[in-house]
C-alpha cells in the first residue's frame, strides 16, 4: 500500500508540473522564437514544443478478454510533440519533429491499468527535412502517411474510432505504410486549391506479429490530393502501395503481397457544424486471422466512417463549448474471410478552459464474432 501510494504521488506530482508549465498557453509553447539576425545563428531558429495527456476508460459489455484493464483507465495516447524551424536562406528552411507516446501506468507500474508487457514510452513520430513556400516540403523518417493525411484523417475525429479505415487494421501501420510509416520519403506541395502528396515507402526491419511469422516490407510508395473545394469543404484522395512478404522461419515457406489501399474522403465544416464522410477499398492488406503465409492476408475488403456534430458555444462556469455528435463505420471482408462489423453510435464533448476537455461515448456494434457495445469516457488536457 506504501508503494503504491508513493508511485501515486509521483503521478500527481508529474501532472502539476506538466499542468503549471503550460496553464499560460493551450496551443504549441514556443521555447525559442525565430527572428533572423546577421551574426547571430541561433535567431535563425524556431523551437516549439506541446501534448496530450489523455486519461481514458472503456467500458465494453460483455468479455473483454486482455483488454479488460481499460475498465479500470489506461492511458489513452499520451504525447509529447517537439518541433524545430530553422531558417535557411531565401524561403527554405530545415525543419525536424519528434513527437514521443508515453503510457503513464506503465511508466509507474500501475497493475491492472496497462496491458502486460506495454512499453513505458513509444516513438510516435521522428523525421527531418526541408521545406518552402516555393517548393512545398520534402520530409523523411517515421510521420504521417500520405494516406492518412488525405483520408484517414478527416474521420479521425471521434475517440472509439478508426475501426473501418485502413490505417490501424492492417498487420501494423508503422510498418504497412498505411499510418505512422517508418522509413518514408514524403512530399507535399499546394498548387491552387490543391494539396498535392506523394511518398516513397524504403525497405523495413521485419515485423513479428507474435504468431511465428515475420512480415517484411521491401518498398511501396503513396499518391494523395487534397483538393479546397471551398474555404468549408475538403475533399481527399489517395493510394498507397506496398510490396510486403510472408514468412514463416518454422518451415521456410514465404508469399509475397502487392498491397493496395484506395481511399476517399470528404471533411465539411460549415458555421457550427462538422461532417466528414470516408471510405476505402483494401486488397490484400486486412489479415485472415489464419496462421498461413499463403492466406494471411484477405484478397478484398472495405470499410466506410462518418461523423455529424453540432459545436454549441457556452463560454461560461469554465465551459467554452460543447458539441454533441453521431458517428459510425462498416467494415466487411468480400473474400477469404467472412466478417462484417457495424458501429453506430451518440457522443459528446465538452471543451474547458485551460485546455482541458471531456468526452464520453457510446457505441453499439453489430458484429460477426459478436463483439459488445462500448462506453467510453476520456479525460484529456492540451498544451
Amino acid at each position: 500500500m506504501l508503494i503504491k501510494m508513493r508511485v501515486l504521488t509521483r503521478a500527481i506530482a508529474l501532472g502539476l508540473a506538466v499542468g503549471s508549465a503550460s496553464f499560460a498557453a493551450h496551443a504549441e509553447i514556443t521555447l525559442i522564437k525565430q527572428d533572423p539576425q546577421a551574426g547571430d545563428p541561433l535567431s535563425r531558429l524556431n523551437f516549439t514544443v506541446g501534448g496530450s495527456i489523455r486519461p481514458q476508460f472503456n467500458n465494453l459489455t460483455g468479455d473483454d478478454g486482455k483488454n479488460a484493464y481499460k475498465r479500470n483507465g489506461f492511458d489513452g495516447g499520451t504525447r509529447f510533440r517537439f518541433l524545430a524551424d530553422y531558417y535557411l536562406f531565401d524561403d527554405i528552411s530545415w525543419v525536424g519533429y519528434y513527437e514521443l507516446g508515453v503510457n503513464i501506468p506503465a511508466v509507474f507500474d500501475w497493475d491492472n491499468h496497462h496491458a502486460d508487457g506495454a512499453h513505458d514510452t513509444s516513438r510516435r513520430m521522428l523525421y527531418t527535412g526541408f521545406q518552402s513556400k516555393t517548393w512545398g516540403k520534402l520530409t523523411f523518417g517515421q510521420q504521417n502517411s500520405v494516406y492518412y493525411d488525405v483520408v484517414g484523417s478527416k474521420t479521425d475525429v471521434w475517440d472509439y474510432d478508426m475501426l473501418a479505415q485502413a490505417p490501424g487494421n492492417g498487420i501494423n501501420g508503422d510498418y504497412d505504410g498505411s499510418y505512422r510509416s517508418r522509413k518514408m520519403l514524403k512530399y507535399k506541395n499546394t498548387y491552387g486549391a490543391a494539396d498535392v502528396y506523394a511518398s516513397y515507402l524504403f525497405a523495413d526491419n521485419e515485423y513479428l506479429p507474435g504468431n511465428g511469422l515475420r512480415y517484411k516490407r521491401q518498398g511501396g510508395g503513396s499518391l494523395g490530393v487534397d483538393y479546397h473545394l471551398t474555404k468549408d469543404v475538403t475533399w481527399g484522395a489517395a493510394w498507397n502501395y506496398t510490396d510486403a512478404e510472408m514468412r514463416n522461419p518454422a518451415n521456410n515457406g514465404s508469399k509475397s503481397y502487392n498491397q493496395n489501399i484506395y481511399g476517399t474522403s470528404i471533411s465539411w465544416k460549415p458555421d457550427s457544424w462538422t461532417f466528414s464522410f470516408g471510405g476505402g477499398y483494401y486488397q490484400n492488406f486486412l489479415t485472415t486471422h489464419k496462421k498461413d503465409v499463403n492466406n494471411y492476408f484477405a484478397g478484398d475488403a472495405w470499410g466506410i466512417e462518418y461523423m455529424a456534430g453540432y459545436t454549441i458555444p457556452v463560454g461560461q462556469y469554465g465551459l467554452k463549448t460543447f458539441m454533441p455528435y453521431v458517428m459510425g463505420d462498416r467494415l466487411e471482408y468480400v473474400n477469404d474471410r467472412d466478417y462484417l462489423r457495424i458501429d453506430n453510435g451518440v457522443g459528446i464533448t465538452f471543451q474547458l478552459d485551460y485546455g482541458f476537455r471531456v468526452d464520453y461515448e457510446h457505441v453499439f456494434t453489430s458484429s460477426t464474432d459478436n463483439l459488445g457495445d462500448m462506453n467510453l469516457v476520456r479525460l484529456r488536457y492540451d498544451f
